[in-house]
């Protein structure tokens, strides 16, 4: 692999953890202090999520019906969704209504990070559901393509998270991020070619690929074909703040 790192969806492999989760790590080492992960749980199975105290992290849910509760709260899934929990303050508790599948994305808490957490951020725990996420326009993107931001900058840390969604023929122009390390996961129904430099691939339900930072990338949705993923981003942490 070059530029484009990537994974595809059968060559994943799951091991059954102690809370009964099967879990896959998705290219490791790509970043420090970041793990990626894919996550599946049995449809009838109740389970209590991961949480930390010095790791942010992210659960998107991208397939499946579930709901979650917390403490004193209760989150229905019926739709791709984000969930964040209240880092290690609170039990959080997943249960299966249907087969789920979710991403689960964390990152070490840097000593700015800590400081800007100390300073600011979003309320916990947060859900939102795909169909609540604002949308938004830039201008390489045509007005067939639908971008959602599903976590803003700076709401946990250096984290950041949105989806593309729509129907080919179309493309949308290359542009690069100069602080930001990209990750992205196929969801269901989405086939469409991604390129980044001078290199593609075709990434599909269930793939995922990698770029560094400060690299032109663009995708082409063929006729007949759609292309819908999830992104998640991390700042370069010495740029992260300023």
């Amino acid at each position: 692999m070059g530029i484009i790192k990537y994974q595809k969806k059968e060559d994943m492999t799951f091991e059954t953890l102690p809370n009964g989760v099967k879990r896959a790590e998705m290219l490791p080492g790509m970043v420090d202090g970041v793990h990626t992960y894919k996550c599946q749980v049995k449809a009838g199975d109740t389970m209590e999520l991961e949480v930390f105290g010095d790791i942010t992290q992210l659960i998107y849910i991208t397939s499946g019906e579930c709901y979650i509760t917390t403490r004193d709260k209760a989150f229905m899934v019926t739709e791709p969704s984000l969930f964040i929990p209240n880092m290690d303050l609170e039990k959080n508790v997943l249960h299966a209504v249907t087969d789920v599948e979710y991403l689960q994305l964390t990152c070490e808490m840097l000593p700015m990070d800590k400081e800007w957490w100390g300073k600011w951020h979003i309320s916990l725990p947060r859900f939102c559901p795909l169909s609540q996420c604002i949308q938004y326009t830039e201008g390489f993107r045509p007005e067939g393509i639908k971008a959602y931001s599903i976590l803003d900058t700076h709401w946990i840390t250096r984290m950041t998270m949105g989806a593309i969604i729509g129907k080919g023929p179309n493309k949308a122009d290359p542009h690069r991020h100069e602080d930001l390390y990209q990750w992205y996961y196929g969801m269901p129904g989405t086939k469409f070619i991604y390129r980044a430099g001078d290199e593609e691939m075709e990434l599909s339900e269930g793939d995922f690929a990698f770029i560094p930072i400060n690299i032109d990338h663009a995708i082409e949705i063929k006729e007949n074909e759609n292309v819908n993923y999830v992104w998640f981003e991390i700042a370069v942490p010495e740029l992260a703040y300023k």
